[in-house]
């Protein structure tokens, strides 16, 4: 496609196009007459880079996202995702704008001394910096979401993992598939689902649906089981369907919300189900914040605060709190200690 199609199709100058050549952003072939060809991909990509830009990031933030981004199999999906996300957090820029602005006008309102016009707009200038400083970590650490190519090696390395996180991994997802095939369930959301290694092999027989907040993870395990549905989300989206799942499932993703996210992921879970229908995550955990500070006494007696630091990174289940959750619900738990920080847990209506 020449320059003038180009231009026409995405209503830019030729001067745009340009400025993002000598960018090395999107720099298309040359026939031999030296005129340029935009490729389907060339194409793509200024897509991508004119919304970029509407959103504003800088070139060169632009640059480092777009080489980041380059994936030959999926890049049509890598670009929506790239899209999407860049959106969430533009969106979450303006939400501090916002909150910012309303905070000032509040407390204009409330006060009856003269207002500190300069406070206020110190207020602004630090929030317009902290987006600045969490944009820049953004566009930095994008593309470092690859670890899904690792996965199924990493959870079944044992001597790098001190803290016994994954042990009797395989044992355990056995496990969980028996207790599905045991329920007679027909219909299963796996949320967090990885690259698959639960459910994958269920869905030849039942319809699975997996659900991950990473496109990568995602990728991997359409890659190994092609019977398997997904959608992109998380605990906190609310449920797409109602009351006709047989079993939602998690593993091994629990402990990356908060108490309070917790306590929303599993009213979104118990929307999922029907009314005999089941919840069950594995995850690591604790019985109560008791038995959570008994166990850093013993990881700092033994010189190994940094082993600590790696589970105090994360939020391990207090089953206490959870269970009478669970109970002011009017639903029903059981809980299995299977291994080191991990638990079965099984909540039902």
């Amino acid at each position: 496609m020449n320059t003038k199609e180009v231009c026409k199709m995405l209503d830019a100058t030729i001067k745009t196009l340009i400025v993002y050549e000598e960018y090395g952003i999107v720099v298309p072939k040359r026939e031999e007459n030296n005129y340029r060809n935009y490729s389907e991909d060339d194409v793509l990509k200024l897509r991508t880079v004119k919304l970029l830009k509407e959103l504003g990031f800088s070139l060169k933030d632009i640059k480092s996202l777009m080489e980041k981004n380059n994936y030959a199999t999926t890049q049509f999906m890598r670009s929506l995702y790239l899209q999407l996300k860049a959106v969430e957090t533009k969106m979450n820029e303006l939400d501090h704008v916002k909150n910012t602005l309303v905070t000032s006008i509040d407390k204009m309102l409330d006060s009856s001394k003269a207002v500190d016009q300069d406070s206020f707009l110190r207020d602004m200038d630090t929030i317009l910096k902290e987006n600045k400083d969490n944009r820049r970590i953004w566009v930095d650490m994008w593309g470092f979401d690859n670890k899904a190519i690792k996965f199924d090696k990493m959870v079944r390395d044992s001597e790098r993992d001190e803290l016994g996180l994954f042990e009797k991994y395989d044992e355990i997802l056995s496990e969980i598939r028996t207790r599905i095939r045991n329920h007679k369930a027909m219909s299963i959301i796996d949320i967090g689902c990885g690259t698959g290694n639960l459910c994958g092999e269920l869905s030849a027989d039942i319809d699975v649906v997996g659900i991950d907040q990473s496109l990568e993870m995602i990728v991997q395990a359409k890659k190994k089981y092609g019977d398997m549905k997904f959608r992109l989300g998380n605990f906190l989206d609310k449920p797409y369907r109602n009351k006709d799942v047989d079993i939602v499932v998690t593993t091994y993703a629990f402990h990356s919300l908060n108490e309070e996210e917790k306590k929303e992921a599993i009213d979104n879970m118990l929307e999922y189900i029907k009314e005999d229908g089941k919840i069950i995550i594995v995850d690591f955990m604790f019985l109560n914040d008791f038995e959570k500070e008994e166990r850093k006494k013993e990881y700092y007696e033994k010189g190994r605060q940094d082993l600590w630091e790696v589970v105090d990174y994360k939020y391990y289940t207090n089953l206490e709190k959870l269970e009478n959750y669970i109970h002011r619900l009017g639903c029903k738990m059981k809980k299995e200690h299977v291994v080191n920080f991990t638990w079965i847990v099984e909540i039902q209506n």
